[in-house]
């Protein structure tokens, strides 16, 4: 009995890894939604689309006015404020002849996305909208970024995959949301959870209490000893500052790991900075002769201009 429950799972398997495949060929191979959180309570929406190469991308017109339906949907049901950013809708389309697919990244700003309260910066009650993901573009895995400034004091339901060092959450399908989630509460780095400060104090108390008897007077004694020190020692050389990376040098360093050009919204992904600050960065960079940028579209190329050697800034 347990052979063939065994083998049955194994065809079940090979049956999925089948279909799954067959769909990669001459279907939608996937969807994600990537969503970039900040502390004034935008968020930046990425969404990107893998089709197969003769798939039906949608429309400029189309595009609009799913982010508007949605929006105005979420309004409808959290009864706060909230608007779409005007400069801030992209799109773009690219193809692969060697994976016979078209990629399509759709990109907008969404103002009051989430909403504050108590210091905590709090993201969810928009998927309270009925079926959220139908009215974008369906079913697809789902990441959540946020600043280093906030961490996660709570999220539901439990994520697929976190990493908190790199400030992501993510699941691999929406599927299986119910209304209202994910839910995630989000606080200054620096506050401790109510739920953990009775605990911490009362460890903090004892701990006190039982050092201050057994180590007065050698605390004493050491202090006395430490002022000497003090007194005896020319302190002239002050410690060593690290350097801190700037935000141009930041968005340097991303255009060198990508070969020397990028798309404008591309620098802005990867460098987590509003579009109107890579904007500015930008234009000091080619004011200063480092880089050119080059309409494409809705957008711009980036390049690294070379200096007389041939090589790049």
């Amino acid at each position: 009995m347990h052979f063939k429950a065994v083998s049955s799972s194994v065809v079940i398997w090979t049956l999925i890894l089948l279909f799954t495949s067959n769909n990669y060929v001459q279907g939608q191979v996937y969807t994600q939604y990537t969503v970039d959180v900040f502390e004034d309570c935008s968020a930046t929406w990425i969404i990107t689309q893998v089709l197969d190469i003769n798939g039906t991308v949608d429309t400029w017109d189309g595009f609009q006015q799913k982010v508007s339906n949605l929006v105005n949907a979420a309004m409808n049901q959290t009864q706060r404020e909230m608007n779409v950013v005007p400069a801030s809708l992209q799109m773009d389309t690219a193809l692969s002849w060697e994976t016979q697919s078209k990629t399509v990244k759709y990109i907008f700003t969404w103002a009051n996305f989430s909403y504050a309260q108590n210091g905590q910066v709090i993201v969810g009650d928009v998927f309270g909208v009925n079926g959220f993901f139908s009215l974008l573009y369906g079913d697809g895995t789902l990441q959540i970024n946020y600043p280093q400034k906030l961490a996660i004091q709570s999220v539901v339901p439990a994520p697929s995959e976190r990493d908190d060092k790199a400030q992501t959450i993510k699941w691999l399908g929406s599927q299986y949301f119910i209304n209202g989630h994910p839910h995630i509460v989000l606080a200054d780095t620096n506050v401790v959870s109510n739920s953990d400060a009775p605990t911490a104090m009362l460890i903090i108390g004892v701990v006190g209490t039982l050092l201050a008897f057994s180590l007065g007077s050698l605390g004493f004694v050491l202090a006395k000893r430490r002022m000497q020190q003090i007194k005896e020692t020319n302190i002239n050389k002050l410690p060593e500052i690290p350097k801190v990376e700037t935000e141009e040098e930041k968005i340097l360093k991303t255009l060198k790991s990508a070969g020397g050009s990028m798309f404008q919204w591309e620098i802005t992904e990867k460098c987590r900075f509003s579009k109107a600050k890579t904007s500015q960065l930008l234009a000091v960079l080619e004011k200063k002769g480092i880089v050119r940028r080059y309409k494409k579209g809705r957008d711009k190329i980036v390049m690294l201009i070379e200096n007389p050697k041939g090589e790049q800034q």
